[in-house]
């Protein structure tokens, strides 16, 4: 009988335990199956806090750290995006926009060489589940250099 009550106790409190991190957003049970409804046409405006990595002279330096704020914009219609920042996809030249449910991602071509190894793509991602903002470049060998991260915002309160 202690055993079968103590059980009742432990699962009781593993139940208080689960409803208090989904309400304080620590853990996300999706209990309707539903899909977030992000905005899939138009022009998507976001302003960004971020921490930039500068390369100095060559990858085996340690990289000058900076946070920055910055604005990003990703258009639905031309399925395309921009972003000002270190090694921008500039509104001059955009990058080529993929929609991977949460994930917005935009890359562009590139050759230009810079700390001694070509870069051949330049890339950024908003997951618009969080905000998170990510931007990296590809380099000759297969190699990747990740130079920003931080969080982003919509410039209006809609959700993403």
């Amino acid at each position: 009988m202690k055993k079968t009550i103590l059980v009742l106790l432990a699962l009781i409190v593993l139940a208080g335990i689960v409803m208090i991190a989904q309400v304080t957003g620590l853990l996300s049970l999706d209990m309707n199956g539903k899909k977030p409804a992000y905005q899939v046409k138009g022009k998507l405006d976001v302003v960004c806090d971020l921490e930039v990595s500068r390369p100095t002279d060559n990858l085996s330096q340690p990289f000058d750290t900076a946070r920055i704020t910055m604005p990003a914009q990703f258009d639905f219609e031309e399925n395309t995006g921009w972003y000002t920042g270190e090694y921008a996809i500039s509104m001059n030249r955009k990058g080529t926009l993929q929609v991977q449910d949460d994930l917005l991602k935009v890359s562009r071509p590139a050759l230009f060489k810079r700390f001694g190894l070509m870069i051949i793509g330049e890339h950024f991602t908003l997951n618009r589940k969080n905000g998170e903002f990510k931007q990296w470049l590809d380099l000759e060998g297969n190699k990747r250099l990740d130079l920003i991260s931080g969080r982003c915002k919509r410039t209006s309160n809609a959700p993403f």
